[in-house]
């Protein structure tokens, strides 16, 4: 019941302040109800750990003969952390929303608590059919979000494009599903998916998440990249990084896994290298998460659920900590410093289990995963030392210089206390060696990204979505045939709407009775 009062209360939330703004536009208090009841759902998600494992089914939808399985929600200790994680996202985007232009915003605030509340609920689904279906409506409410807020035919195409392949993961999803069960015995929920169907579910985390195959996400309008775009962004990666704690171990044992692991390690290094070279944040946030996720990704080939979610955990709130920061101040910027800690993978940090797992031929990928780690970390590092056109807290009223800091502190402060305290991660030595090569790494590039000409950022026309688009013939052809369609139905269109609409649809109607009459003589 707890995983539905804490989703609940970030659903009316978002439903009340959009009523409010059609209702009463001057209504002033819109954000404090919002931070006083996300604060209660992030307070609901703290009691979640009293008492894990949690479930709750909501029976069979139907005949059992068209959807065998009920829809389940259930936390364990990995659905925990990355409820928490969002919880803390919503809460801290909320905070930080003071400085930003056109605050308060309540039209915005209901979309940000609305897609964190899809998150809750894609991290505690309990079988492949209930996060599909809650992959959907994420993709859904992405879909309308962007597509209201993007003017140009090129960048709706994308859209779609983007949309595309989030669909492509629902159906190996489904595939998973549909892999485990027999027409006796269906797969209930994820403790029962089959070995041969893990990879699956290995392939439909790694498409909804960009890195098989490489290809970036479209970029969002600078007017939704601070807040709606921070918040969709990891949300959407929280949902999909949770599959990666499901994979059976016995699955992993494949030929396949060596390609997935090819190519994970491929995409782990490009989205790092250009995240280390990206011009500002914002605009490498899709390396960010590609990179991270790859090393999610490598800690699940290695059968490391734990550290599989330590990585993604730290994605969410280190990322967050930073492109939530849009108004700088001295101690805040030294404070920023602690999300390096956060992903280094040094013992107790958040990410200390990141390296561990089981030996084999696996482990001829590590070097590549270090050295993509390292430039995440040196990349992270960069930009927030980097000078920058953000503006002065000190330039801001009295109130709002002690509620923005409170919100990149909180995501700080989780991110630290998670590394000690609260799941199997916590208070974890880890895989010593490997989180000192890193560090040392990390710091030989600091040392060099100012030395070295080819280190610099790049230009930021380098980073638009044309460029994912050549690396990705397979999201190019989703646009294409995004396009083909729209051109045929736009051609249908025409044609039905001309003035001889009504004989073409006399002569569809004549065909049609035609046929009915020769199947039933």
């Amino acid at each position: 019941m707890l995983i539905l009062i804490t989703a609940l209360l970030l659903f009316a939330t978002a439903l009340t302040l959009l009523v409010l703004r059609l209702v009463r536009p001057q209504f002033r208090f819109s954000w404090l109800i919002a931070v006083g009841v996300t604060f209660l759902a992030w307070i609901t998600v703290i009691l979640w750990r009293l008492s894990l494992p949690l479930s709750i089914s909501f029976g069979t939808w139907g005949s059992a003969d068209i959807l065998p399985t009920a829809p389940t929600l259930a936390a364990d200790q990995f659905s925990w952390i990355y409820a928490f994680s969002l919880t803390t996202l919503a809460l801290a985007t909320l905070l930080t929303a003071t400085v930003r232009q056109g605050f308060p915003d309540a039209g915005e605030l209901s979309v940000s608590l609305a897609i964190c509340g899809l998150g809750v609920l894609a991290v505690t689904a309990g079988n492949p059919l209930t996060l599909a279906l809650i992959w959907a409506a994420l993709d859904l409410a992405e879909l309308i979000t962007m597509l209201s807020a993007t003017g140009a035919r090129g960048a709706s195409g994308r859209v779609v494009a983007a949309f595309s392949m989030h669909a492509a993961a629902i159906i190996l999803l489904m595939l998973a599903q549909i892999a485990s069960g027999s027409p006796d015995k269906p797969a209930g929920d994820f403790a029962s998916i089959a070995p041969q169907a893990g990879l699956l579910l290995l392939a439909a985390a790694g498409l909804r998440l960009g890195v098989l195959p490489l290809h970036l996400p479209y970029v969002l309008g600078s007017g939704l990249r601070r807040g709606i775009g921070t918040n969709l962004r990891l949300s959407s990666a929280a949902a999909g990084l949770i599959l990666l704690t499901r994979v059976p171990a016995a699955s992993l044992s494949s030929w396949v896994t060596i390609l997935i692991l090819v190519v994970a390690g491929a995409a782990g290094l490009y989205a790092s290298w250009m995240w280390l070279r990206a011009p500002d944040e914002l605009a490498g946030r899709p390396f960010w998460i590609i990179g991270l996720a790859s090393l999610a990704v490598y800690s699940a080939l290695r059968g490391n659920p734990v550290g599989s979610a330590a990585w993604g955990s730290g994605l969410i709130l280190a990322g967050a900590a930073l492109f939530l920061f849009s108004a700088q101040h001295i101690w805040l910027n030294r404070l920023l410093f602690t999300g390096a800690w956060v992903i280094s993978a040094l013992p107790f940090s958040l990410t200390a289990t990141g390296w561990d797992g089981s030996g084999g031929v696996l482990l001829v990928g590590l070097p590549a995963f270090l050295i993509a780690q390292a430039m995440l970390m040196a990349g992270f590092v960069r930009h927030v030392i980097r000078p920058s056109a953000r503006t002065s807290l000190q330039s801001q009223p009295a109130w709002t210089r002690s509620v923005y800091p409170a919100g990149i502190v909180l995501l700080i402060l989780v991110a630290v206390a998670l590394g000690l305290w609260g799941w199997d991660g916590a208070l974890a030595l880890g895989a010593v060696l490997p989180g000192l090569i890193a560090a040392l790494l990390t710091l030989a590039l600091l040392w060099a990204v100012p030395r070295f000409r080819i280190l610099n950022p790049i230009p930021a026309h380098w980073l638009r979505p044309s460029t994912g688009a050549r690396l990705s013939r397979l999201t190019g052809g989703f646009a294409g045939a995004y396009r083909w369609l729209a051109g045929i139905s736009q051609m249908l269109s025409d044609v039905l709407e001309g003035e001889a609409g009504l004989m073409w649809t006399l002569l569809f109607l004549v065909l049609l009775i035609v046929l009915i009459v020769k199947r039933n003589p």
